[in-house]
């Protein structure tokens, strides 16, 4: 595990400029080998992608960025907050999900992001996130989280997957902003407890979907829907063109049952899941 680590921080080292000692590296091993590596490895990815300092960030970020030793709130610190925000070249692509304080500063510095002046938003972020910051540690708000949601849809199923692990988010709310289509894809990043939940239909809270997806999503989620209706045989990512002609008919079979379902439903005489 200690190697492991030491090749990270010397992977982090060498993609922000930086090139640790030995004896450098062998403190980053020793403080941070209490933590899982899949929290690691997500937190180095994150420090690759995000940290934006010619030197490596200190442990306290990294163990931060592993969902470790945060605020007592919830509430990143902010270098972390800053690190965390949308800067590049197209914003609107981005997904966060952010606390009341981080969202108040973002937009304090936006305007200086849209310009280019990253040193003057990063010191306007800073300034307006300090100071919401203690205010709300002053009277004692709780953190109170929101999504923002950017049109890059795998950056938004990363962004929320990790919402849930660092326990922003709950599975249930999480799924509001993913699409039917991606549900499985999303299961597949999600720590396997909560993947278990999302694919066995045991999440606590249903998504807040409409019509005859959210009334089949919240009978699967209550174990209620027939047998005929549970089967799922298109393969993720098919087209028409890949599936046979068994694969045609099998799916057409199951649209034409979850019709009959629906009509028998709305005339009283279907189950009274509807």
């Amino acid at each position: 595990m200690r190697k492991w680590i030491t090749d990270q921080v010397a992977a982090l080292g060498l993609a922000i400029g930086d090139d640790p000692s030995t004896e450098r590296l062998l403190v980053y091993a020793e403080d941070l080998s209490d933590i899982p590596e899949p929290r690691l490895a997500r937190a180095f990815l994150r420090a690759r992608r995000e940290y934006e300092y010619p030197r490596l960030p200190p442990v306290a970020f990294i163990r931060r960025m592993a969902g470790v030793d945060a605020p007592a709130d919830g509430r990143p610190g902010p270098e972390e907050a800053w690190a965390r925000m949308p800067k590049g070249e197209r914003v609107e692509d981005d997904s966060i999900v952010w606390c009341d304080e981080e969202r108040i500063a973002y937009g304090a510095c936006r305007s200086l992001l849209l310009d280019g002046d990253q040193i003057g938003a990063r010191m306007a972020f800073k300034e307006r996130y300090e100071k919401e910051l203690a205010e709300a540690r002053l009277h004692g708000r709780s953190a109170q989280w929101t999504v923002s949601l950017g049109y890059d849809i795998e950056h938004r199923l990363t962004t929320l997957a990790t919402a849930v692990q660092e326990g922003r988010m709950s599975l249930g709310n999480a799924l509001e902003f993913v699409p039917g289509e991606r549900q499985k894809d999303f299961a597949r990043i999600l720590p396997s407890a909560d993947a278990k939940a999302l694919l066995t239909g045991k999440v606590e809270n249903p998504p807040n979907l409409t019509g005859l997806a959210g009334i089949l999503a919240k009978m699967q989620m209550a174990g209620t829907a027939p047998e005929e209706l549970k089967a799922d045989p298109q393969p993720l990512r098919r087209t028409a063109s890949d599936r046979s002609s068994d694969e045609s008919r099998a799916l057409r079979e199951k649209a034409n049952a979850q019709k009959e379902f629906l009509k028998r439903s709305r005339n009283g005489s279907g189950s009274d899941a509807a």
